[in-house]
């Protein structure tokens, strides 16, 4: 069962090639690891109004994969959390295997 992981929240840096520096340096550091344990893609979109505003959506093949991700002793969520100021809105979402395109 496909699962999909939404990262939304506000860039700490102000700077937007900042941000996109900070990003990118945790993308390439956690990317093997994801990669290695199954991570399917990774999309990076900002909001066009407010360019601080960001959102990733993951892609998994399975619960157990991301479950691993998030485990590992790289400690993944913590270097995510570091890139946006306060918390980001963390959702989970599994394929439902209704129709679609």
């Amino acid at each position: 069962m496909r699962v999909i992981v939404t990262v939304r929240g506000t860039m700490k840096a102000k700077d937007e090639q900042e941000a996109q520096k900070a990003h990118d340096t945790t993308f390439n550091r956690l990317s093997p690891i994801g990669r290695s344990l199954g991570s399917v893609g990774h999309a990076a979109y900002l909001n066009p109004q407010n360019r601080r505003q960001f959102l990733a959506v993951d892609s998994w093949p399975n619960l157990e994969s991301l479950q691993a991700f998030m485990s590992h002793p790289a400690n993944p969520g913590a270097a995510i959390a570091g890139l946006f100021e306060g918390q980001p809105d963390i959702a989970v979402w599994v394929e439902t295997g209704w129709a679609g395109f």
